[in-house]
């Protein structure tokens, strides 16, 4: 995995056919990623992620501001994101996935104490519109793995869960739990995908800010980059939200190649950090105001290139970057 330059922003600016949106009848070229939604105000950059037509959307997280233990009132905060007429446009032409973050999942900052994660599940799946018999309705935890493409065209996009068995912060404990550690080395090293795409609510680079990220379990940061870099894990590409601010940042030998982590939030509530927040992995310079972010791939080429796009509210590429594949 190399960087390269995305001159022009050729790439985050293709257009797609309709044949093309279509992930499970063919290569995914385009997969639209977005976090932390308040439902109650307007997000005129749905309207945005929509008219691009993604194959993909992956919400990443704070899909909702819930934080409540009534479900009746958690299903209902749900139901008005499914009513944003831009949603449902682009619900009828993408294939909607995601992880839940701590705010919909239950509580601020929750963890694996908050007493209605069983039902809150349940509540967020029906969300995700999750068939009543998906084995993803009977663990414990969101923790879900999707395949899309043709083969030799193959995109898989691993999503964790931060919250359903996570340890208090400071206990230096486990983030996953070691159900869904053992399943997600499975997914990671017999995994046949050409792209490889890991969806963390929290960021798992950055290290010096004070919120909740990896860097507050060490153990678990420092067992996730081991298994990163194990010769039978292909490259990955990290996605994470939750900050109110995007940015790309990379770490360069950990895991044996230049681990890329772009953050994307939020799609409609902007306050995050500040321009100067330090952050020693960062990749030129964050961006604060509302934005989504896109995964672009060219599959013409031996080795797929991806370039990966921050975009503002009206859908314009603010930062770019390409990453060739290669261990």
């Amino acid at each position: 995995m190399r960087f390269l330059p995305a001159t022009m922003f050729l790439m985050c600016l293709l257009p797609l056919s309709a044949k093309e949106t279509e992930a499970e009848k063919g290569p995914v070229r385009q997969i639209a990623f977005a976090s932390c939604y308040k439902q109650t105000m307007a997000a005129p950059a749905m309207e945005a992620v929509a008219a691009l037509k993604p194959d993909v959307f992956i919400w990443m997280g704070d899909n909702i501001y819930g934080d409540t233990e009534d479900m009746a009132v958690m299903a209902e905060k749900f139901q008005v994101v499914r009513e944003n007429p831009a949603y449902a446009r682009l619900r009828s032409i993408s294939k909607v996935i995601g992880t839940w973050d701590d705010h919909d999942y239950g509580d601020n900052d929750a963890g694996a104490e908050y007493p209605m994660k069983r039902e809150s599940q349940q509540v967020f799946l029906d969300f995700l519109d999750e068939p009543e018999g998906s084995v993803r309705r009977k663990r414990e935890g969101v923790y879900d793995v999707e395949d899309f493409g043709i083969p030799g065209k193959m995109v898989r996009v691993i999503l964790l869960d931060t919250r359903y068995h996570r340890d208090p912060i400071g206990s230096n404990g486990t983030i996953l739990g070691e159900a869904q550690w053992s399943w997600l080395e499975k997914m990671l090293r017999e995994s046949t995908a050409q792209v490889n795409v890991l969806v963390s609510s929290i960021q798992v680079l950055p290290e010096d800010h004070r919120f909740e990220k990896w860097e507050n379990f060490p153990k678990e940061r420092e067992r996730l980059f081991s298994l990163l870099a194990e010769k039978e894990v292909p490259p990955v590409i990290l996605l994470s939200g939750d900050r109110h601010l995007s940015e790309v940042s990379m770490m360069e030998e950990r895991c044996g190649y230049p681990l890329y982590e772009v953050t994307s939030s939020s799609l409609n509530l902007a306050l995050g950090g500040t321009k100067d927040e330090p952050n020693k992995w960062r990749v030129g310079k964050n961006f604060r105001p509302v934005n989504f972010g896109t995964l672009s791939i060219d599959w013409s080429k031996e080795v797929p290139i991806v370039t990966a796009c921050i975009r503002d509210v009206d859908g314009v590429p603010q930062r770019a970057f390409t990453i060739e594949l290669t261990k």
